[in-house]
């Protein structure tokens, strides 16, 4: 199997009482200075639709507390991942317990700044004009909350419950059966008034 890379985006949340954090997981068409284990630095960039595998299936994309491997470092998993020019988006429920409640606390502070992504490159790379390694195929593995991160311009910009993230999800143009399925399989139920 291939290596998992990791890279960090920045988060800005507002305190809040929901269990739902939300933003832009990984920035597409910036450019940031990284470096795998053992190897030297480059920079790198995402482009739209390097994902677009991932967005089938958001809830099989866990939320990690700082990388950390441990069971009960699993403080989450994905109900939404969507694509824009920004970036990847995704919303994640944070589990109830002692390692999620203290992960809440801390982006409420502000110690928590970032999510890092975990990812498994897919194909070979290409370098654009500028030198940079353009990411266009990736498996996302797992998503992660960080204090710092990599890739500026990419944040959280929610915390928030659950009901209030059914009610974001509200579509005016109305949704297809197959779209509401997925929801409700990892517990979204949408209303269509």
């Amino acid at each position: 199997m291939n290596e998992i890379l990791h890279r960090m985006v920045a988060a800005n949340l507002a305190p809040s009482e929901g269990r739902v954090v939300e933003g832009v997981v990984v920035p597409y068409g910036t450019a940031a200075k990284v470096q795998d284990p053992g190897g030297p630095a480059y920079v790198e960039v995402f482009e739209r639709g390097a994902f677009t595998r991932s967005l089938k299936a958001p809830n099989r994309v866990h939320l990690l507390f700082e990388h950390r491997d441990g069971l009960t470092d699993r403080i989450g998993r994905a109900l939404t991942l969507e694509e824009d020019d920004a970036g990847l988006r995704g919303s994640f429920k944070v589990v109830e317990g002692m390692i999620g409640d203290h992960a809440l606390a801390l982006v409420d502070e502000g110690m928590l700044a970032g999510f890092s992504v975990g990812f498994v490159p897919l194909g070979r790379s290409r370098r654009n004009t500028k030198g940079e390694v353009v990411r266009s195929r990736c498996h996302l593995a797992d998503v992660s909350l960080v204090p710092e991160p990599a890739y500026s311009g990419a944040m959280v910009t929610a915390r928030r419950s659950k009901a209030e993230l059914e009610n974001a999800l509200e579509l005016q143009g109305g949704i297809d059966e197959e779209q509401a399925e997925r929801l409700r399989r990892i517990g979204i139920e949408l209303t269509t008034d």
